[in-house]
């Protein structure tokens, strides 16, 4: 389990950590992070985004808000040193951590963020329909994972889709627009 290389408080190859922050400053933390925090210690911090349409005065536009609100990705070769680096850090919380062992984040999740965000960290917009009960997404990141589509609301063209983190199932929302007939080919 890569977890346990933790105990030996530096790693082989850069680990990524998730830190808890104050929730809406997600961007924040980020900045300062990278601001603060000498490249020694931490390697690079992101915030995963989503891209969504909302309608503004009858306008739809795009926005992007955080894929896990409250939370900041970090890596770093040292979780030990970056857990005390970042209590300087306004807004920051703690790192998430299992029975005092700071946690990782496998190379199989590392490989599920970065296929759905890409270089950005940024998931774009799918776009799918349905028809009667199934979902079929045709484009976007979010091909392949209409099985963990849990909620959908179709009028602020959002789903809610179930992802693993750490090993659990975390709940997170994603822009999918929906028709209810399938494309003409």
């Amino acid at each position: 389990m890569e977890n346990e290389n933790i105990a030996d408080n530096v790693l082989n190859e850069p680990a990524w950590v998730v830190a808890r922050v104050t929730t809406g400053k997600e961007d924040e933390v980020c900045e300062t992070c990278g601001d603060m925090l000498s490249k020694d210690v931490l390697k690079d911090v992101f915030v995963p985004k989503y891209v969504r349409l909302k309608k503004y005065r009858g306008e739809w536009r795009r926005e992007t808000r955080p894929l896990y609100s409250g939370y900041v990705f970090m890596v770093t070769d040292d979780p030990g040193a970056l857990d005390k680096a970042l209590t300087k850090v306004p807004g920051y919380h703690r790192l998430l951590k299992a029975a005092d062992v700071i946690l990782t984040v496998n190379d199989e999740e590392k490989a599920f963020i970065n296929r759905i965000a890409g270089r950005d960290n940024v998931v774009e917009i799918s776009t799918g329909y349905k028809e009667g009960d199934k979902i079929t997404v045709v484009s976007g990141p979010m091909m392949g994972l209409e099985g963990d589509i849990v909620h959908v609301d179709r009028h602020k063209r959002l789903v809610t889709v179930n992802i693993s983190l750490f090993g659990r199932m975390v709940k997170t929302t994603m822009g999918l627009e929906l028709t209810y007939k399938k494309p003409e080919e």
